[in-house]
């Protein structure tokens, strides 16, 4: 039988300019130039089984005529993962609106109508629009659209970090009148740790001799929430060691005998005792804010915060720093 493709090997350049290459399929479109979409793998069982569910999803897109068609069919096509697992949520939310509308209509204007009627945040609306755009771009590569349709996306937002100063932390102690809601707010800012992470964390990741926490449990393996090794500074070592003299539990934080599940409502009590608005994950982004007013360097910072990318670091808390621009403003002179 006549497949009307061939399996082919597609070789890219990283940005290092080492060459990797992967199989694809290949075929000639209706004016006879070649078409070729990169199958991912090296493994030709793999590569076959895989281009026998692309190659029917290209002729059954042929006849879409919806964002909605184009956006199933290019989701059908990317391989399992989170990646694709957090577009087909996007698209649960988004296909309501989307779903029947023709390419030839979406402009600007009803992009902005989707992201006034959704009413959600920019980067969720980045994400959803962004969906819709790569998959019409997809069916633009192909040969399926003849005109790319105008996806615009909102402007990223400025970055805003909800953090306590140290005199509202205090008053957060103060509102802690459970014992280990109180725990864990000192060990996230002595840490900088996501509250997962530390709701997670046993007595064996602390080595109370070396003044260590590794945040990151045996045989987990990490990944874009990296969980660091940090040490432990003079205030929260005595907490520590006293509080691992009453455990009842191999967790750090723990309630009535038992790992504690979450402190969402526990510390929201405690921020309402204290007459102050906080959440878990301000104490993350406090203890960023604190090193930076202690003029920490950008790289020690994002190294205790676990961001394997320092300008991510830099973008979100490099203001803090009191010498932040400070040459810079000072060349500015005449």
């Amino acid at each position: 039988m006549e497949l009307g493709y061939t399996i082919g090997r597609l070789t890219r350049t990283r940005a290092d300019l080492t060459k990797y290459w992967s199989f694809c399929i290949q075929w000639h479109n209706a004016e006879g130039k070649r078409q070729r979409y990169s199958l991912g793998t090296t493994e030709r069982a793999e590569a076959e089984a895989m281009a026998r569910q692309v190659w029917a999803s290209m002729q059954t897109a042929k006849g879409f005529e919806t964002v909605g068609d184009y956006v199933t069919a290019y989701l059908d096509l990317l391989p399992e993962g989170r990646d694709e697992k957090r577009k087909r949520e996007a698209w649960r939310a988004a296909k309501p609106f989307w779903a029947g509308i023709r390419p030839s209509l979406v402009d600007a204007e009803m992009c902005l109508a989707y992201e006034q009627k959704r009413d959600r945040s920019a980067h969720t609306m980045r994400h959803e629009l962004g969906l819709v755009k790569r998959a019409l771009a997809w069916g633009i590569r192909e040969g399926h659209l003849d005109k790319a349709p105008e996806v615009v996306l909102p402007p990223m937002p400025e970055a805003t970090v909800d953090h306590l100063t140290k005199a509202q932390f205090r008053k957060l102690l103060d509102g802690c009148v459970a014992s280990h809601i109180q725990l864990f707010a000192m060990l996230a800012v002595t840490t900088g740790g996501r509250k997962t992470a530390l709701l997670q964390a046993k007595w064996d990741q602390v080595d109370l001799d070396r003044a260590i926490i590794d945040l990151n449990p045996k045989r987990r393996t990490q990944n874009g929430k990296y969980r660091a090794t940090v040490p432990l500074n003079d205030m929260i070592l005595p907490v520590l060691r006293e509080a691992k003299e009453s455990a009842m539990t191999d967790y750090i934080i723990e309630y009535n005998g038992n790992p504690c599940l979450d402190i969402k409502k526990g510390f929201a009590a405690a921020a309402q005792r204290a007459g102050i608005k906080a959440h878990p994950h301000m104490l993350r982004h406090s203890a960023a804010v604190w090193m930076a007013e202690d003029r920490v360097p950008m790289g020690e910072i994002a190294a205790l915060l676990g961001h394997r990318n320092i300008n991510i670091t830099t973008r979100i808390y490099a203001r803090y720093h009191p010498d932040h621009l400070r040459s810079a403003a000072r060349s500015l002179s005449w």
